[in-house]
């Protein structure tokens, strides 16, 4: 059962002046047989993140908990979070696992400022997300005036992160790397440079948007290949030189790092991932050892860490580090394209893909995954003076 709430949620919409108000709200909305109260969350906005008070903005939003959840939790708590984050106006993807898998919460949420300490408390609430200890959000850079995800998705999986190595919730607890701060992450990188072993466990993409100098490209489009690069990059590493590794968020350094563990290796990882490390340097003043972009996994595509341009347009290759699907929907590529290509070719990616569109083809291709996320250089591209 969840702990009586520390903060009484707010759920009214926001005054003329753009500040939450002062609102009676029934308990009956957080599941708990109480008096009605009254909140006033007027410290919800940041001066440095909201300079209009005429505006709703939302905020991305994500943690993680490698925990054992029973089948029947995972099954009530799926419900419980569906309905509390819909009558906060929360959208996003939330994935639950069962402890005879990788077991657990990864949470991608985007979240209305004013909602926030309301989120928070929500979740803190949760007895199994917190037995570890306190959650560790981590927040966007910016807010926007639009969600980052088109609607709220609570879905159950055998396992939170896909991987054929057999883990289970209770090795990942019990092995875990060793978290480094990102300040800790900054002055040990900062000390052996380039003599670091640094992994970078996302995908060739996100890699390819932005990462940490001197870091190792796994080169894969999916975690499960990321684990099987892994193995062979590292038997011939010596198991008394310390692992650096680092991802998004950090659940996939946790999986990963707890596997390597097993096998008598020395981890180290950036708590929080990127999007911590982003928050301290905003915060700290401190020059980035990332360069680019940070990928997302929601409408954003990335948010900038630096203003470093490190990819390049798909079809002209200038520099450029937006990335988009193809409006080709039975193509759907993932690539980067500047605004020029953007507008000749109508958001696709290649002659084919934008005369299919115009009507002019026909779509013959099976469905691929991994033609959707790796690119194959265009060669027809010079028909619209592209190149």
């Amino acid at each position: 059962m969840n702990r009586l709430f520390r903060h009484i949620f707010s759920v009214a919409s926001l005054t003329g002046t753009g500040f939450p108000c002062q609102t009676t709200v029934p308990n009956t909305i957080l599941g708990i047989k109480r008096q009605w109260s009254t909140v006033q969350l007027g410290s919800v906005y940041s001066a440095q993140r909201n300079h209009s008070t005429h505006v709703s903005l939302n905020r991305a939003v994500a943690f993680y908990s490698l925990v054992p959840l029973s089948v029947e939790r995972t099954n009530t708590l799926k419900a419980d979070i569906t309905t509390q984050l819909h009558a906060l106006g929360v959208a996003g993807r939330i994935y639950l696992a069962p402890a005879q898998g990788i077991g657990g919460i990864n949470c991608q949420m985007s979240v209305p400022v004013q909602q926030l300490e309301a989120v928070k408390a929500y979740f803190d609430s949760i007895d199994e997300f917190t037995q570890a200890g306190p959650i560790a959000y981590s927040e966007s850079l910016q807010d926007t005036p639009s969600p980052m995800f088109g609607k709220l998705r609570v879905v159950i999986k055998r396992n939170l992160v896909a991987t054929k190595v057999s883990l289970e919730t209770k090795d990942l607890q019990q092995l875990q790397p060793k978290h480094l701060s990102p300040s800790a992450w900054q002055e040990e990188l900062v000390d052996k440079k380039e003599n670091a072993v640094l992994i970078d466990m996302r995908n060739h993409y996100e890699y390819d948007l932005g990462h940490f100098d001197h870091a190792i490209k796994m080169d894969v489009d999916t975690f499960q290949e990321g684990m099987e690069a892994l193995e062979t990059f590292v038997q011939d590493k010596s198991k008394q030189q310390d692992i650096y590794m680092y991802c998004t968020g950090g659940i996939r350094c946790s999986v990963a790092g707890s596997y390597l563990q097993q096998k008598g290796y020395q981890v180290k990882m950036l708590e929080g991932g990127i999007s911590a490390y982003g928050q301290y340097i905003q915060k700290h003043h401190q020059p980035s050892l990332f360069r680019g972009k940070n990928f997302t996994f929601d409408v954003r595509r990335g948010e900038r860490i630096t203003h470093d341009i490190l990819a390049h347009c798909f079809l002209c290759n200038v520099p450029c580090d937006n990335l988009s699907n193809c409006s080709n929907h039975r193509c759907h590529l993932l690539f980067t394209q500047c605004e020029t290509c953007r507008i000749k070719m109508n958001i696709t990616c290649s002659i084919e893909c934008k005369e299919t569109l115009e009507g002019k083809r026909k779509w013959t291709e099976d469905y691929n995954y991994h033609r959707q996320i790796r690119p194959i250089h265009p060669t027809d591209c010079s028909v619209v003076g592209l190149v």
